[in-house]
């Protein structure tokens, strides 16, 4: 990331955070931190691209209202 951190975030829905996880980490790369739960509906975990852009895995664990 630059000094005044990343340029860009990014979020991509996905069906599990889980399995999204498990996949980046089986093609060699790191997640910044473990997914987790916020707000008691949203289920994210965050990792970068080559660029040094924010990346966040996204899962709805209920329906948006």
């Amino acid at each position: 990331m630059g000094a005044g951190g990343p340029r860009a975030l990014v979020v991509l829905k996905v069906d599990s955070v889980d399995e999204a996880a498990a996949r980046v980490r089986a093609r060699g790369h790191e997640l910044l931190a473990e997914p987790q739960v916020q707000w008691e509906r949203l289920k994210v975990a965050h990792l970068t691209d080559p660029e040094g852009n924010l990346v966040e895995l996204q899962e709805w664990l209920t329906p948006r209202v």
